[in-house]
């Protein structure tokens, strides 16, 4: 068997809306993170089992299934809490992850500044501890090894080791973030106005950062290929610095956002938002990703004191059809006016592919910020 090969499972509920495009955003998260799905299991209950989450038949369905296609992982949506991951685990013999360590996974794997994998260590570590602390008193009460336990007193020291690297990693961070504002305010001082893009992943954000900046940032189809923040100037307007940062997800787990603190630093200390949406989406997929980015953004307080937000439709160029474009503008009208109580005003229509719209997207961004 390989951890390579895997199935996704998911518990919803009976009247659950869209969880089909939920699903399919973790087989892509499961896709980037290097496994190949060949199967699914999806329950329907109204409330989780507390130790397990799925019930005994759909466990033993699991396992039937992954005896079958020969796979190791089982990926479930549903975020696990410690001991429904342990008895999963020990009922099916298998490797079980989560929504949240598939994303962490991903992020690894992107990671390649100093400053993210400091990060994604905490937000990792943060995980661990209560999971290794319910393997060691379950080992101790049962006096045998787990499915992945390294003896049986191997933990207990491990908890500790944890402990003392989380403290370690916060210290770390902590100066580096105190280094990363002490930028962002000298760089006001001097006058500067910023603006982080922002959005989901794979909404073009790299693209249009580039084309607005003359950068060449790597660009990917990928989720989360960029973890660490840019800044660049804006062509045609010197005092203005555009920001790209990470990109958001679908039910991103509040644990895995407050880990980058730093990056969300650069969304709450901007002067506005660009908030990039993908025009290409399925209707109901581009209702989820702009209530999610703008959930995601009031939150974790990037919208405080009215703070403008510019609203860019990307890849027009790949919809056709005139009718889908004016569409999707009227609902993302729609849900800022919902989730944020105001009026976005116009929506620029974009092909950062393609340079098309840039022109107008430089010109609402020089009015809102008023330089």
């Amino acid at each position: 068997m390989s951890e390579n090969r895997a199935i996704v499972a998911m518990l919803r509920k009976p009247r659950e809306k869209f969880w089909r495009l939920r699903l399919g955003e973790l087989k892509k998260l499961a896709f980037a993170a290097g496994y190949e799905v060949l199967g699914e299991v999806i329950q329907i209950k109204e409330a989780p089992k507390a130790a397990t989450l799925f019930g005994r038949g759909k466990i033993e369905e699991m396992t039937k299934l992954m005896d079958e296609l020969k796979v190791d992982t089982l990926i479930v949506y549903n975020v696990l809490k410690s001991i429904q991951k342990v008895n999963l685990e020990l009922l099916t013999g298998r490797r079980v992850i989560d929504r949240y360590d598939l994303t962490l996974e991903i992020f690894a794997k992107n990671a390649s500044d100093a400053v993210s994998k400091l990060q994604i260590e905490l937000a990792r570590i943060q995980r661990e501890i209560p999971y290794v602390k319910l393997l060691t008193s379950l080992i101790h009460i049962k006096d045998r090894p787990f499915i992945r336990a390294g003896g049986e007193y191997g933990w207990k020291p491990k908890i500790a080791e944890l402990r003392r690297r989380m403290k370690k990693l916060k210290e770390e961070i902590a100066r580096y973030r105190e280094e990363k504002l002490r930028q962002i305010m000298e760089r006001k001082e001097k006058g500067f106005k910023v603006v982080c893009i922002v959005g989901y992943y794979n909404a073009g954000k790299t693209t249009l950062f580039n084309a607005l900046t003359g950068c060449e940032k790597p660009v990917s189809d990928m989720p989360f290929t960029t973890l660490s923040s840019k800044y660049a100037k804006l062509r045609g307007a010197e005092k203005i610095l555009l920001v790209d940062t990470i990109g958001f997800v679908v039910d991103l787990d509040p644990r895995i956002i407050k880990s980058f603190e730093i990056n969300i630093d650069d969304m709450r200390f901007s002067d506005a938002l660009m908030l990039l949406l993908d025009a290409s989406d399925p209707a109901e997929l581009f209702k989820i990703k702009v209530e999610t980015s703008l959930n995601i953004l009031k939150n974790v307080g990037a919208l405080v004191n009215g703070k403008p937000i510019v609203i860019g439709l990307n890849k027009v160029d790949l919809v056709s059809d005139r009718i889908d474009i004016e569409s999707k503008k009227i609902i993302a009208k729609e849900i800022v006016e919902k989730v944020l109580k105001r009026d976005p005003g116009s929506i620029v229509e974009l092909s950062a592919k393609e340079r098309r719209g840039l022109d107008n997207l430089i010109e609402k961004l020089i009015s809102v910020l008023k330089v």
